[in-house]
């Protein structure tokens, strides 16, 4: 139809990043059934978005945006091919949840109709992680207000702009385009101890000895990972009793449907933590340096040592590295009580809502 909404949802950063965006696939889909909906994107994590029965087409390349600092001259050149093709599309719309100068340029050079971005408020924590547009270049800016400080707000509120419907959640699908969701094996808890940044990440000895004391309760444990995290999970966890564990890596369709059994999941501040929440699986948080309020899941049991500190958050841009308290914001949190947010999630497990709502974190105490 010459009318018909041509619509690019552009998501050129990380992996957990792509799951947050799904949000916008399922909102702006369902609003706009008769749209053509495509995604631009890494090639890493395409598989986020070819399952999804709303998305007509994923076109992929590398980006100088992201923390995986893998763009070359040979990737710009190819960049300029992509986005020559892409203007052959003759997009209506281009999209993204970033709002960065970067994102608004590539939406600006495929000349769409509309070029639709979040406008952070200028104290909004998300505005902390991006590079302001000095001239405005999206012509569809939305405003995200400082008191919805969450990114899936952030989402919500694009979505329903673009989609003139209520916002729907983050969605995964399988091969087959049937949507994940939880089915969990009683029993069965699921650990993602890896994180890209050390600031991130909990210390793997905490790990171990956390899966140890819950093996002795009589769980089962998932220790989820990437192909090539493999060797250090195995050394990491090697004391434990390995008929009660096992490592999961594979693919990412593997990983979402090993995720989806878990009673619950406990991870940092990562792509786990997004998946879960797809998926409907309960979420023990541990965060580091970044602010919660604006990334952890919704419904997610938060802890951090972080708002103890006078340099939390700091977004990535540590200021401890070397001092006697270096990455207290994470390395504080105590095995114990972590445990305990293990039992109460799996008191009263529910498909229908969180178990966790409403819960914060202080000191690396929960508090309701």
């Amino acid at each position: 139809m010459a009318d018909q909404r041509k619509i690019l949802i552009m998501q050129a950063h990380n992996l957990g990043d792509a799951v947050i965006s799904t949000a916008l696939v399922e909102t702006i889909g369902r609003g706009l059934p008769a749209a053509r909906i495509d995604v631009v994107t890494r090639p890493e994590i395409q598989t986020i978005f070819a399952h999804n029965p709303f998305v007509d087409r994923v076109f992929t390349g590398r980006f100088p945006m992201g923390s995986m600092h893998d763009f070359g001259p040979k990737d710009a050149l190819a960049l300029t091919r992509l986005i020559a093709g892409l203007r052959r599309q003759r997009y209506t719309d281009v999209v993204n949840l970033v709002g960065d100068f970067r994102e608004e340029i590539l939406g600006y050079l495929l000349s769409p109709e509309h070029n639709w971005t979040p406008q952070w408020s200028q104290d909004h924590p998300c505005s902390h992680v991006i590079r302001r547009s000095v001239v405005r270049l999206a012509n569809r800016p939305v405003c995200i207000p400082r008191d919805k400080p969450n990114i899936y707000d952030a989402a919500s509120i694009l979505g329903t702009a673009v989609g003139g419907v209520s916002a729907e959640k983050s969605a995964l699908y399988t091969p087959a385009k049937r949507r994940i969701v939880w089915a969990p094996v009683k029993r069965t808890v699921g650990i993602h101890p890896m994180a890209s940044q050390p600031w991130r990440r909990w210390e793997l000895d905490r790990w171990r000895h956390l899966a140890q004391i819950l093996i002795l309760r009589d769980m089962d444990i998932r220790i989820f990972g990437a192909p090539s995290e493999l060797d250090r999970l195995r050394e990491g966890f090697a004391s434990c009793e390995q008929s009660r564990l096992r490592i999961v890596t594979g693919s990412l369709s593997d990983y979402f449907s090993e995720v989806s059994r878990v009673q619950v999941l406990l991870c940092h501040d990562s792509f786990a933590s997004h998946v879960a929440y797809a998926l409907g699986v309960p979420i023990i948080f541990l965060n580091g340096a970044n602010d919660a309020d604006a990334w952890a899941p919704p419904g997610s049991a938060i802890f951090g040592a972080g708002p103890s500190l006078a340099c939390y958050p700091c977004y990535n841009r540590p200021t401890c590295i070397g001092k006697s308290k270096q990455f207290a914001c994470i390395g504080d949190i105590e095995v114990d009580q972590v445990v305990e947010a293990v039992w109460e999630a799996l008191k009263e497990p529910s498909l229908d809502r969180p178990n966790f709502p409403g819960w914060h974190s202080t000191h690396g105490t929960l508090i309701h």
